[in-house]
């Protein structure tokens, strides 16, 4: 689409690194809603579920959203207004990729959209592997000739960095050549913050989507928006316990590489349940709790995060022994948060 008005030299929305990573589909709506304070009780609201696989034949666990996979996440959140664009409109009604994402990000839309890593010099797939993902557009610099983005580039870290015009255009253009699925289903997404957008903020449902993870229940709409026939192959809440116990020891047999992503899943969970219960604690939405429960959250966090240490050294060592640590680990953090959540809920209850 031929664009009549001269663009600016330079437009970044604002972002804010998110507050949770495990996955793209959350890191780069995260992105936006991280930074707007009022959209933080959104955040806080929801991610509490999980759900993960027991037979490991994709290791995949995720937050529950009451959506079918093939939606994300932006599409449950009224903090965003989202539009869906196939990839060949872009390429037929606009000049270029590029100006077309200089004329979104103009219009105040951030852009999600499937490259050719590839192409893509910022990846640790360079040059390597025909492989596409999703990257985060959220800025241009036209002096530069060079985009802002975000994504998982190397080592599996969510960083913001820049990619020149020319190497975009080429990892958008050759999307087509990789060999793995399409996840956004050939669309590119638009994502635009509502800021007129008014929450209705509830105590008492983060309280009891709180209790149905500890509880491990069937989310309410399961059933409706996953066709019900895998409930048997899942875990739910904290019940994802078991399957990590199980994946481990499933590991020390095969003696073989870990998918970190489970581990830094319930390093998330536990990181936003911090988030979540010092923005209860200052805002005082629950006058029960305090700073010892904050402590506690916070303990649990910390043992989270060194069990993803603890299962990279595994992969990088190979050294057996480690496994037994993680089992260990596990064994701990699933104890304390039990314990935690048993008595912090009966306190909440009676208030």
């Amino acid at each position: 689409m031929k664009n009549t008005t001269q663009p600016l030299d330079k437009g970044i929305l604002p972002i804010s690194y998110p507050m949770i990573t495990t996955y793209t589909q959350h890191a780069h709506l995260l992105s936006i809603l991280t930074h707007y304070e009022c959209a933080h009780p959104w955040i806080f609201s929801n991610y509490i579920q999980l759900y993960i696989n027991k037979d490991y034949k994709h290791h995949w666990g995720d937050f529950y959203f009451p959506l079918t996979y093939e939606l994300r996440p932006s599409d449950a959140c009224k903090w965003i207004t989202t539009q869906k664009l196939h990839r060949d409109t872009v390429t037929t009604k606009w000049d270029s990729v590029i100006q077309f994402i200089i004329e979104n990000i103009n219009a105040n839309n951030y852009i999600h959209t499937m490259v050719n890593y590839f192409y893509v010099p910022l990846s640790d797939r360079y040059n390597r592997l025909h492989l596409h993902h999703d990257i985060f557009v959220y800025g241009y610099d036209l002096n530069r000739e060079i985009l802002y983005v975000s994504d998982f580039f190397k080592n599996g870290v969510y960083s913001q960095a820049e990619i020149s015009f020319t190497d975009f255009n080429l990892a958008f253009n050759t999307n087509h050549l990789t060999t793995n699925h399409d996840y956004l289903r050939e669309m590119v997404y638009l994502y635009t913050f509502n800021d007129q957008y008014q929450d209705k903020f509830s105590a008492d449902t983060l309280v009891n989507s709180i209790r149905n993870y500890f509880t491990k229940k069937t989310p309410e709409y399961w059933e409706m928006s996953n066709y019900g026939g895998d409930r048997d192959n899942l875990d739910f809440g904290i019940q994802i316990y078991t399957t990590l116990l199980n994946y481990v020891k499933e590991t020390t047999e095969k003696k073989s590489e870990l998918d970190i992503r489970p581990f830094h899943l319930l390093y998330d969970h536990k990181k936003l349940m911090t988030l979540r219960l010092k923005y209860l604690y200052h805002n005082r939405h629950l006058i029960r709790l305090n700073q010892e429960h904050i402590d506690e959250c916070i303990s649990i966090e910390v043992k989270a995060r060194i069990l993803v240490n603890v299962a990279l050294k595994y992969n990088l060592t190979r050294d057996i022994s480690i496994l037994e640590s993680l089992l260990t680990l596990i064994t701990n953090i699933e104890n304390e948060e039990s314990i935690f959540l048993e008595r912090w809920l009966k306190q909440v209850a009676i208030q």
